[in-house]
């Protein structure tokens, strides 16, 4: 099936990365969704990636009404939304990978309530993918709040007399007590063993993988391999997030008080990537023991300084041929790792901030600390996968 939606990023230039939602067909961008985000979540400065997950949700909405060939303009106008019904059915939905989504919008009739819920049933126990409950639940609450949205301008532009009012009103408050009530619990009830650290013995087993000289080493390139262990080594040693790191620009490095900056350059407009990787808190200063900065210091001297392309920006890890390093290259090296060396299977960035923390947490049970270290945060709900 030809795609009907798609999400672009546009960078405007002043650096700021704006998401659209377009026609596919036409390239040009969808008004509604675009009046929404703009007023609902760039006007109050939220982030780039979460006006992009807005709008992937409002795409999981559009492909749900041509599937079932609701024209909501048009409901509106007679004072009407979703049927109970069609909120099952919207729901059900919301819990589908996107290809899915996208492969069966023309292929499934029109079919509600019990039989639509027992069919989804029915294909899950065949295998069928679902997405994660939290990202469900965030698709559902993306799209309620659309809806209403939609609801309260049309009622704005009506009378307090006219007769399709009330009854919109009505429609709005059981269109959202409606999706309220269906929203996924997320990850269950127990979340102790939510998230994973890797145990000593993975650990161990990582660093013979990672060393650069060793035989078993997954990636190809003598640049690969020592950025990559480096980067494994930032992840390990300071436990910093995917967009931290890869935000971090050569002068941020103080190589003469062993420190880094850690700095939030939200629509930096220095950053050619689209995508461009965000600092999530504010900025902050972190130490980096003597090895750290005697491992990152070679690579600027010898490995990356290699590349003509890095010379023309200041970003500290580059991919092979200087460019900054990516989102999508940076979670592609540990794919490879993955699929590669099955004993790291599931391997990704966040679990070494996860495992950063747990050590950190042993290390402060070792050394008899814990009545005077603060808050060590969530370390101590962390379980070694």
């Amino acid at each position: 099936m030809a795609e009907r939606y798609t999400v672009r990023n546009t960078v405007f230039e002043s650096g700021e990365r704006f998401p659209l939602l377009l026609d596919a067909r036409t390239g040009v961008p969808l008004f509604d969704p675009t009046v929404f985000v703009i007023s609902e979540f760039r006007a109050r400065n939220r982030a780039s990636a979460t006006i992009e997950q807005v709008l992937r949700a409002l795409k999981v909405f559009l492909l749900f009404c041509d599937k079932h060939r609701i024209d909501l303009a048009e409901r509106m106008l007679e004072g009407q939304l979703l049927e109970l019904g069609e909120l099952d059915a919207l729901v059900q939905l919301c819990r589908h990978p996107m290809s899915d989504i996208e492969a069966q919008v023309d292929a499934c009739p029109t079919a509600f309530g019990r039989a639509a819920i027992e069919s989804y049933r029915a294909r899950v126990s065949r295998g069928l993918q679902a997405v994660a409950g939290d990202s469900a639940g965030m698709r559902i609450r993306y799209i309620r709040q659309f809806i209403c949205w939609l609801a309260d301008r049309r009622l704005l532009s009506l009378s307090a007399r006219h007769p399709s009012r009330t009854a919109l009103l009505n429609a709005k408050d059981i269109v959202v007590s409606g999706l309220t009530a269906r929203i996924p619990t997320g990850k269950g009830r127990n979340k102790t063993y939510g998230r994973r650290a890797l145990d000593g013995t993975a650990q161990e087993r990582l660093w013979q993988l990672v060393d650069i000289s060793s035989p078993e080493n997954p990636w190809e390139g003598r640049h690969a391999r020592v950025r990559n262990e480096l980067i494994v080594r930032w992840f390990m040693g300071l436990g910093v997030r995917r967009g931290e790191l890869l935000g971090v620009k050569v002068s941020d490095v103080n190589f003469r008080s062993n420190e880094v900056f850690i700095a939030r350059r939200a629509d930096d407009p220095s950053d050619p990537r689209l995508h461009q990787p965000n600092t999530k808190t504010a900025d902050r200063l972190l130490p980096i023991s003597d090895d750290l900065a005697r491992r990152t210091r070679h690579y600027i001297l010898e490995e990356r300084r290699r590349f003509p392309a890095a010379r023309k920006h200041a970003f500290l890890f580059v991919a092979n041929g200087g460019a900054p390093l990516s989102l999508r290259g940076l979670n592609k090296i540990f794919s490879v790792l993955s699929a590669k060396r099955p004993e790291l299977m599931g391997v990704f960035p966040h679990l070494f901030r996860h495992t950063n923390n747990y050590n950190f947490s042993r290390l402060v049970d070792e050394l008899g600390m814990d009545g005077l270290v603060g808050d060590v945060g969530h370390s101590r709900n962390l379980h070694p996968a």
